[in-house]
């Protein structure tokens, strides 16, 4: 079969409610909704998680006033004055005069339809198509395609955005003014796309009052040609945003690097500090140690002198026949006199020592808490320089 059919092809500002027959216009056959065919179906709010949640997540984290911060990104865009949540393309094969549903021709025009929105996601990178639906229950075959345009690499709002006029520069689609928007060259490649499409099933284009059938082979691949140089440079100018921004995160990681040696320099510097306090320390305690050992040997000195003046009570007394006066032989009484004098130094310095012990012990246990919290100022700053 080989036939010609014209092909329709418009954006319009879509309704997936009626796309989806969830309410049904008056030129709607009921009888027929059961013939449509849906080719894609998701949820609007979970696309829109699955394109954007990370750059959200990475615009809000360099926000500082919490006002400037977007909470859900599909509110945000449903509340625009610029962009739209989604947007909508119509494509139709003939009309209800020559491609009436029902008939063979539209049968085919529903194949050919169907293709082409196959193919649809994949030469428009920047389209997220999330809904499609082939309505047969009209008079004649078309499809409805509900999509989310996002552009990445951008340096204004997300890196990753809904912008129609930016999604389609990114695929090579420059507006030339309000004839060539960026909108009508892409639905006029899109119709160039279904016509090859249609090729296969035996179905010529039509093109019906335009000038694109009086244009020649070389004007059409200087046209495509066009296309192809704007994708490059598109992708020219995002690899340079890509540079920049790596050349900023390894600026701000060597400054990171410079504050962090500066930092582990003077906890370096506190570090040797402190092992040299700890070691004068260690020395300090280290004498008074000795010190304490040495009035510990004189104590037992001391001891010994104490109980030789016990010593006294052995010594034999003579008691003498007047009163009740003790009489003693001139050496026992040196010997007691003696010993008085020893008795009397040793509770003197045996005084003296025990204070002097005293204080040497209330020494060592403060120089001890000492070296202890030095220690662990030295352990915590050892850690920091790791």
């Amino acid at each position: 079969m080989h036939i010609k059919r014209s092909i329709s092809g418009r954006i319009d500002k879509g309704s997936v409610a009626h796309n989806n027959r969830e309410f049904i216009a008056p030129n709607v056959d009921r009888s027929r909704i059961k013939d449509d065919i849906t080719l894609v179906k998701e949820d609007i709010k979970t696309v829109y998680h699955e394109l954007f949640d990370k750059p959200l997540a990475e615009y809000n984290a360099k926000q500082k006033r919490k006002d400037r911060r977007i909470k859900t990104y599909y509110e945000h865009i449903n509340h625009s004055k610029q962009e739209k949540p989604f947007y909508e393309l119509i494509f139709q094969i003939g009309n209800t005069e020559d491609t009436h549903c029902g008939t063979p021709e539209a049968t085919v025009a529903t194949k050919a339809l169907t293709n082409f929105v196959k193919g649809f996601q994949m030469r428009n990178p920047h389209i997220r198509v999330f809904n499609a639906v082939i309505h047969l229950d009209e008079e004649t075959p078309h499809v409805h395609i509900n999509f989310i345009p996002f552009a990445t690499n951008q340096t204004r709002g997300l890196s990753t955005r809904n912008s129609l006029s930016k999604a389609l520069e990114q695929q090579g689609f420059v507006s030339e003014g309000k004839n060539m928007t960026c909108t009508k060259q892409w639905v006029e490649h899109e119709k160039e796309q279904l016509a090859e499409v249609m090729k296969s099933y035996g179905i010529e284009w039509e093109k019906l009052g335009t000038h694109e059938q009086h244009l020649d082979v070389l004007d059409y691949k200087k046209k495509m040609r066009a296309r192809e140089i704007a994708v490059l440079e598109n992708k020219v100018e995002c690899t340079q945003h890509q540079l920049e921004s790596t050349e900023r995160v390894l600026r701000d990681a060597d400054n990171a690097i410079d504050r962090l040696d500066k930092k582990f320099a003077k906890k370096s510097e506190a570090v040797e500090q402190l092992d040299s306090d700890i070691k004068s320390k260690s020395a300090e305690l280290e004498n008074t140690n000795e010190q304490l050992a040495v009035n510990q040997q004189l104590l037992q000195v001391t001891s010994v002198k104490v109980a030789q003046i016990n010593d006294i009570d052995s010594i034999n007394v003579k008691h003498s026949a007047i009163g009740s006066k003790v009489t003693l032989s001139e050496m026992d009484y040196n010997s007691i006199v003696k010993l008085a004098k020893k008795e009397l130094a040793a509770e003197h310095d045996s005084a003296e020592k025990d204070d002097e012990i005293y204080r040497l012990n209330e020494i060592l246990q403060a120089l001890n808490k000492e070296k202890a919290l030095w220690t662990d100022e030295r352990s915590a700053l050892h850690k920091l320089c790791l």
